[in-house]
């Protein structure tokens, strides 16, 4: 199974199927300390956007600025 790449408030990730427990992980290239996975494909992205949200919020606590997403997502024309 292939990657998906995913978009959530400006930042990309891939969820990538695992032959093991959990079955699908999580990758944010712009955050490596985001660690997250999901037993389902819905699971993991739900779980993603969950551990975004807060890692946000844990820097916008600490007063740390996020930084620029350096990732996009780019439709190419089949």
């Amino acid at each position: 199974m292939m990657p998906t790449l995913h978009e959530y408030r400006g930042y990309v990730f891939k969820i990538e199927y695992l032959a093991d427990d959990p079955a699908y992980g999580v990758d944010f290239p712009d955050f490596p300390e985001i660690i997250t996975s999901g037993a389902t494909l819905a699971d993991a992205f739900a779980g993603a956007c969950e551990a975004l949200d807060l890692h946000l919020e844990s820097l916008q606590k600490l007063g740390v600025a996020p930084p620029a997403a350096k990732h996009a997502l780019v439709l190419q024309p089949n």
